[in-house]
């Protein structure tokens, strides 16, 4: 265990994808580090409450914003993104039981505490909180371009759809995909679409 401000690793019990071990790199205020092994070691040369986590280089895309943790960041692959959609792209591959629709997302990472829907307790109680999309995001984080896959029949597609043709505002929610999925020998970062929030205009 590393009890301490400095030294930590992203991961808990959740191995990093042996194919994305190389590209997460974590920001501070201090500077940018590289991430090592299964569970992402690293050690920071100051504390930080907050971190970005990058993927490919220090100026990479945002996937997520976490909370520090002692020990462990506890994150498990989730990436999180509030923005537009700037493209959507439909393709058949070789490699795949149906179309792959890729979705080209332009936006910042959602604050830790950001959720897309209200817990169980909240949804016991009315009204539920109005979410505002602006108080979801990491204002301090550049906006960068972020790339999420989905089957076509996946039914946040018809979502994704909307919000492209209308320029509606989201939160996307992911992760990055499987080994197993093969998505990785297809494209440089796959993300599982997993679930849109939108916001009208």
């Amino acid at each position: 265990m590393m009890n301490d401000e400095l030294s930590g690793q992203l991961t808990d019990t959740w191995a990093i994808p042996a194919y994305a071990r190389d590209f997460l790199w974590l920001e501070t205020d201090s500077g940018t580090f590289q991430t090592e092994g299964a569970h992402g070691l690293f050690r920071l040369p100051a504390p930080a409450e907050l971190l970005t986590l990058r993927w490919g280089d220090p100026a990479g895309p945002a996937l997520t914003r976490l909370r520090w943790r002692p020990d462990s960041l506890e994150w498990d692959g989730a990436v999180r993104v509030g923005g537009y959609i700037d493209a959507l792209h439909i393709t058949e591959l070789d490699a795949l039981p149906e179309p792959l629709v890729i979705l080209h997302i332009g936006g910042q990472p959602l604050k830790p505490d950001v959720r897309p829907y209200p817990t169980r307790t909240e949804r016991r109680r009315v009204p539920y909180t109005i979410p505002g999309f602006q108080d979801g995001l990491a204002d301090e984080v550049s906006e960068t371009i972020t790339t999420w896959m989905a089957l076509e029949t996946h039914p946040a597609l018809t979502l994704a759809q909307d919000a492209l043709v209308s320029k509606l505002r989201l939160y996307s929610f992911g992760r990055l995909a499987a080994d197993e999925s093969g998505w990785h020998d297809l494209f440089a970062l796959p993300i599982a679409l997993e679930g849109l929030t939108l916001f009208a205009p």
